[in-house]
């Protein structure tokens, strides 16, 4: 036994050993309660242990949510939802990054049939990704006043954000004792795309007209329901959403395919399972557009403010100011119709886990999780231990390594009757504590309804 947990740790070291910025897999502890159906999320091989009908509760049932960055919500606020720029900036002390998805289900159905498993779900999934520089809160928190006279650059910014529908065909099947296969074959909708890369602001001065430029650089692409016009007299372009009820179910336009691979492999105590997850593609065909900033903004001298002391001379509060400057932005850029068809890789996930049966209702073992996007990286590697504490409930509880720097706690639990399944669970149970200090917020939860077949 000594020398499987040897090779099986040297396997997840090297499976999870790349590093770099981008999303990653979160390691939570859902995928270790094999009583929960949704656990096939992390492996489509795994079976129900219930011979009933299990229909997920819309919206509700698999709802997933993770965001991991480098500040928390203590940096912008404080006592009484108080905010300053200011306090960001001193805390934050670096560029800042975030990075985020949610799931949100819309059906959930799962049966299991002798030695078969099928399922299908619908929902939607959204990914979020960027980074900024801080100097630009700074900026923000100072006004335009002080900027007078200067020349300053700030940026890069990046923001990396889409949603798409998924609708999934899960199928499993025990091949031979303590071995099984499966497969989730999935269809993906694309609703909404923007990628901007190295957009940056630089402050100039124009003293022969008196006045303080902010100039624009760079270019991002979008795609979806919008409406984009030109106001000819305003020298201004609009980007709005416009909602299409062909789109609120699936939007055929745009379509884009993935596939979940995973296998389970027991020799008597020892479990070994392996799954991918995500491997797939989306496909924007419908509106895209490209999106150049050409003009910069101009202010005169009698414009100018600042937003470091309230009871000064033309003070705007930097919230304000700061929605205006985003007001500001139709009249500093030109949007023309973008490339016909755009083909985005979706995160993919690979999962290693081992699992060692202590007793009928303990196991124990090791995880590992590596997520790959656009040639980056990020990884989980899991301690965890599962007991049945009783007939309905479970109790799951982990130790992630998140990069290789980040130790987390995570726990999970169910409970099961007759009818119905309630379930909760996150990779770190200290942002549930206090969330307004938490870097890593991590939440799965849900209820299942339980149909008798017979």
């Amino acid at each position: 036994m000594k020398g499987w947990i040897k090779r099986l740790f040297f396997l997840l070291l090297t499976i999870t050993g790349a590093h770099a910025q981008a999303f990653s897999q979160d390691g939570n502890p859902l995928q270790f309660i094999s009583g929960v159906s949704q656990s096939s999320f992390a492996n489509p091989a795994n079976q129900n242990e219930t011979d009933k009908l299990v229909v997920g509760l819309p919206i509700i049932s698999g709802a997933w949510m993770d965001w991991k960055a480098n500040f928390s919500l203590n940096y912008i606020f404080f006592q009484n939802f108080s905010y300053s720029f200011d306090r960001f900036y001193r805390e934050l002390g670096e560029p800042g990054y975030e990075m985020g998805t949610v799931t949100v289900p819309f059906v959930y159905l799962s049966l299991k049939l002798e030695d078969q498993n099928f399922t299908f779900s619908v929902s939607n999934r959204i990914f979020t990704e960027s980074t900024f520089d801080h100097e630009f809160l700074k900026f923000i928190d100072n006004g335009l006043e002080p900027y007078y006279g200067k020349t300053e650059v700030y940026g890069p910014m990046n923001i990396r954000a889409f949603h798409y529908r998924e609708l999934a065909f899960g199928w499993s099947k025990q091949i031979w004792e303590g071995f099984q296969v499966g497969v989730r074959p999935k269809f993906l909708f694309g609703r909404f795309d923007y990628d901007m890369k190295e957009m940056n602001i630089s402050v100039q001065t124009d003293v022969a007209n008196g006045q303080l430029l902010l100039v624009p650089s760079g270019d991002y692409r979008v795609a979806g329901s919008l409406d984009v016009s030109y106001n000819s007299e305003l020298d201004a372009t609009s980007i709005r959403p416009n909602p299409d009820i062909s789109n609120y179910f699936f939007n055929f336009r745009n379509p884009g395919a993935g596939i979940d691979l995973g296998i389970n492999y027991q020799i008597n105590k020892t479990t070994l399972s392996a799954a991918i997850t995500d491997l797939g593609f989306l496909q924007f065909r419908h509106t895209n557009y490209d999106v150049t900033y050409a003009n910069p903004l101009r202010y005169n001298l009698d414009e100018l403010y600042q937003s470091t002391n309230p009871d000064g001379e033309v003070y705007k509060e930097p919230k304000i100011a700061l929605q205006e400057l985003i007001d500001s932005i139709p009249y500093t850029i030109i949007a023309q119709p973008g490339a016909s068809q755009v083909v985005e890789a979706i995160p993919t996930n690979i999962n290693i886990k081992f699992t060692y049966s202590i007793s009928q209702e303990k196991e124990a073992g090791l995880s590992g999780q590596l997520t790959y996007f656009k040639g980056n990286t990020r990884n989980f590697i899991s301690g965890f231990f599962h007991t049945a504490l009783g007939e309905k409930f479970n109790l799951a509880a982990s130790v992630s390594l998140f990069d290789f720097k980040k130790i987390l706690p995570g726990v999970g639990a169910s409970y099961t009757t007759n009818r119905s399944q309630f379930y909760l669970s996150t990779n770190n149970i200290t942002a549930l504590i206090k969330p307004s200090s938490a870097k890593y917020l991590n939440l799965c939860f849900g209820v299942n309804f339980l149909f008798s077949t017979h």
